[in-house]
């Protein structure tokens, strides 16, 4: 990875009540996300012992291809379902990789 690389981990924990409907929503945004030029990885993970807590890996060619994909329409759709779905707000977690 490039020291351009923005490696972040998104959590999201869903309402009570809408697991599944946050899991739908966040699994209709992988395929056209790793569509995007920028991005360099794109995955879910449910929690096993806090199932209604997803994560999601994300890597990108910089904070310019980061904005360009929250400016998209389909994760703008979204955005706007995240009141509904989400108990708390989203929570970014930056990552710096550590390599020998």
């Amino acid at each position: 990875m490039s020291d351009n690389t923005l490696s972040i981990i998104a959590v999201l924990k869903a309402k009570e009540g809408q697991q599944e409907n946050l899991k739908s929503a966040l699994q209709a945004l992988i395929a056209p996300t790793r569509q995007e030029e920028g991005c360099l990885d794109y995955a879910l993970f449910q929690l096993q012992e806090t199932p209604d807590v997803f994560y999601m890996r994300e890597s990108w060619k910089g904070q310019e291809a980061l904005d360009a994909h929250i400016a998209l329409p389909h994760f703008q759709a979204f955005v706007q379902q995240m009141d509904a779905l989400l108990a708390e707000p989203l929570q970014l977690v930056r990552l710096n990789a550590v390599e020998p």
